[in-house]
């Protein structure tokens, strides 16, 4: 890669981690082109020049945050494991109470996915971030295959699926608790890591091979 090349990717990333940081913070209607410019340290015509509307930006956003869960799951595949403990590493990290950074980052992606309708040419706009998810979806469905070869999964066609159900909705669920926490504490509730212990345990005795 030439100079030229790598200062341009520089700069590209360093904008996109200042809107970051604004957007995972803020509404995205609060948050304007001069104060993603004023976080990047350049001026709003040179942001203009990288990313020509703001839209643009919240996908850029989007596809960074799902970039990081993506080298998570290509670890996970990789590791020497078994299929069974790769899953439970899965719920460990969507568990994400005692990580604000991380609890916005996801709750970024919440708004975008509620929202990416409204993106006009959604579907070519934000075509690397379906491809992204899409290889998510690759790297879990090898995560089951593994788990079946080495028996520790179920066997069966629609355990992916199901595996996919469960992340999704012990990741809702966990979010969800986070939001309401504040009104937990006053009602007579078990606590949420307790609720998310039992929720967790009930989807692994559901796929442990006996």
């Amino acid at each position: 890669m030439s100079k030229q090349l790598e200062n341009k990717a520089r700069r590209t990333k360093s904008i996109i981690d200042a809107a970051e940081k604004l957007l995972i913070e803020h509404t995205w209607d609060s948050v304007q082109m001069q104060d993603i410019a004023n976080e990047a340290g350049v001026g709003v015509a040179t942001l203009f020049r990288y990313f020509p509307k703001k839209q643009m930006l919240i996908i850029a956003v989007a596809n960074q945050i799902l970039s990081t869960e993506l080298d998570f799951y290509q670890d996970i595949c990789s590791q020497n494991t078994t299929g069974i403990q790769k899953v439970e590493a899965i719920f460990q990290r969507v568990n994400r109470l005692g990580n604000p950074t991380a609890l916005k980052r996801s709750n970024y992606i919440d708004i975008f996915e509620s929202n990416i309708a409204s993106i006009e040419n959604f579907e070519t706009a934000a075509a690397e971030y379906f491809k992204i998810r899409n290889e998510i979806s690759i790297y879990i469905s090898r995560i089951v295959s593994d788990g079946q070869a080495d028996k520790t999964l179920p066997s069966g066609d629609g355990i992916t699926d199901e595996i996919m159900t469960m992340i999704n909705s012990y990741n809702l669920f966990a979010r969800k608790l986070t939001m309401i926490k504040d009104i937990m504490t006053l009602e007579e509730h078990p606590s949420i890591s307790t609720q998310l212990k039992i929720i967790r345990d009930m989807y692994m005795e559901r796929l442990t091979v006996t």
